[in-house]
């Protein structure tokens, strides 16, 4: 052996181990061996690497070789594994064998000990080298089956119908599903039959026969306008497109016959036409309705003595019915709204234009109860009538004292992350806008301390990833570590991965206190 052995040795006995070590020797065999005898050092060696072999004790006071086995079968399971040790039952170097053990080696018969470690790392090679032909294999049939199954798809997947026939006309294969729909036959139906049974005209199809099909030798292929016949007896006009088929040394084999209603095709480019017309008007419009609300958000986070705030927002389509904003009330006071309209697209888009422009009517100059209350009562008809309904999150901040008043209608997905990590959720609650109640709003209020941080989101945040379970304790870990509001945006929005298609809007803001 050239290569110097990398041998990592359980055994709790020194003199032993020399005994191991000087065997190997004896026999010529240039290793370094690493000697262990405890779990957690031979754990630490297995997760270094580099070994390539283990010798192993079958007993240790603390420890045992079966168990070193099962990790090492568990992590490596083509590293060697030979047993070396005094005594060894018969059952139990079977059982050692069963489990993985590549061979077992007593101590009284060291002379076994280089042999066996020989076939260990040569057994060891020859598995590799299995386990990588067979990879081989198993790539090379998936990449066969998928190419089979690609041709399959792409056969039956075109829209015009393609007849494979012998040197007779006789058809052979035909694609299903095009067949049923041009021609109203089940492939069953004319597989084995002259591909006369498609013709309208019998001198249609003798033609075709002299032009292209009775020729033995490969031709360029032919477009030909004809009549056909479908099987409740309707004649239409369309397209054959015939030619030679044949194998990979291009020898004629037969003939492919493609054949296309022309009626549906020009029926279909027109209303192509027509629909990418629509499509491409509708796309305008919602680039445009895109910027508009847009604009309609904060373009500049504002600037608030002893705080600092971040938002983002992620409209599942084009638009969306999510929106945050905030308003300067005073050189302290800041007003702060997130909202979330029911459903998404242009609909919600329209209805959160107006919520927010409601609001911004009336949030200036009253609190944010009072403020709730109005901007309820200016949308109760439009959210009835579009049968929708808002859920909203309303506060101002008082820069000055550090406190926050707010008003819950039906939003809920507000916590306080205190500078020490505890959660605190928001209280009271009430009724989504658009939703009829005799509630009056009632008004909460939460003061912060440095290093605090009050997080507020849509329910998209959840919608996007459903497998996390989402509460407010798991989202407020993820701030952690994080220096900035902008940090915690985006460390939250990150958590969704940006699911693709996004199944809600997404929103996030994050107020910290300094």
């Amino acid at each position: 052996m050239t290569q110097r052995l990398r041998i990592l040795h359980l055994e709790d006995d020194p003199m032993d181990a020399e005994l191991v070590l000087m065997a190997l020797s004896a026999e010529g065999v240039d290793c370094e061996v690493e000697v262990v005898s405890r779990r957690e050092e031979f754990q630490n060696a297995l997760e270094r690497g580099g070994m390539d072999l283990i010798l192993a004790d079958f007993a240790l006071p603390a420890f045992d070789g079966m168990t070193a086995l099962a990790m090492v079968r568990t992590k490596l399971p083509d590293l060697p594994f030979v047993f070396v040790s005094g005594k060894l039952g018969e059952e139990a170097a079977i059982e050692s064998l069963k489990s993985g053990a590549t061979d077992y080696v007593l101590k009284s018969r060291l002379s076994r000990l280089v042999p066996a470690v020989q076939r260990a790392l040569t057994e060891a090679k020859e598995r590799a080298k299995q386990r990588e032909t067979e990879r081989e294999l198993e790539v090379a049939h998936a990449e066969i089956e998928k190419r089979a199954e690609d041709y399959r798809n792409l056969f039956n997947s075109i829209r015009d119908v393609i007849v494979v026939s012998n040197h007779h006309r006789t058809i052979l294969h035909v694609n299903q599903p095009a067949l049923r729909e041009i021609f109203g036959y089940d492939s069953e139906e004319v597989i084995g039959k002259s591909s006369r049974i498609l013709y309208a005209d019998k001198r249609d199809y003798e033609s075709t026969g002299k032009e292209v099909f009775d020729v033995q030798t490969p031709v360029k292929g032919a477009l030909s306008e004809l009549h056909f016949r479908r099987k409740n007896g309707e004649v239409f006009i369309g397209e054959l497109f015939a030619m030679k088929r044949l194998d990979r040394f291009g020898k004629v084999t037969g003939n492919i016959s493609i054949f296309r209603d022309t009626s549906e095709r020009k029926k279909a480019e027109a209303d192509l036409r027509e629909s990418e017309l629509r499509r491409m008007q509708l796309q305008m419009e919602l680039v445009y309705a895109a910027e508009i609300q847009a604009k309609l958000l904060p373009r500049c986070y504002p600037q608030i003595p002893h705080f600092e705030m971040a938002a983002r927002c992620l409209p599942a389509k084009q638009v969306g019915g999510d929106f945050y904003d905030w308003q300067q009330v005073s050189p302290a006071l800041f007003n702060l709204t997130l909202g979330d309209v029911m459903g998404k697209g242009m609909a919600a888009a329209m209805l959160m234009a107006t919520v927010r422009a409601a609001l911004h009517a009336v949030t200036l100059y009253n609190q944010p109860a009072q403020a709730v209350h109005l901007a309820e009562r200016a949308l109760n008809e439009d959210l009835e009538n579009s049968e929708s309904f808002v859920t909203l999150f309303h506060a101002q901040l008082d820069s000055g004292t550090r406190t926050l008043s707010f008003v819950d209608c039906g939003h809920g997905y507000v916590f306080l992350r205190r500078a020490n990590g505890k959660v605190e959720t928001l209280l009271p609650r009430g009724l989504p806008l658009g939703v009829k109640g005799e509630e009056i709003y009632q008004e909460g209020r939460i003061r912060f301390g440095r290093g605090d941080v009050m997080v507020l989101y849509s329910d998209g945040l959840v919608d996007a990833k459903p497998q996390l379970e989402l509460t407010h304790e798991l989202i407020a870990r993820q701030l952690a570590g994080k220096e900035s509001a902008l940090e915690m945006v985006d460390s939250l929005i990150a958590l969704t991965d940006k699911p693709d298609p996004q199944p809600d809007d997404i929103t996030v803001l994050v107020l910290r206190g300094l």
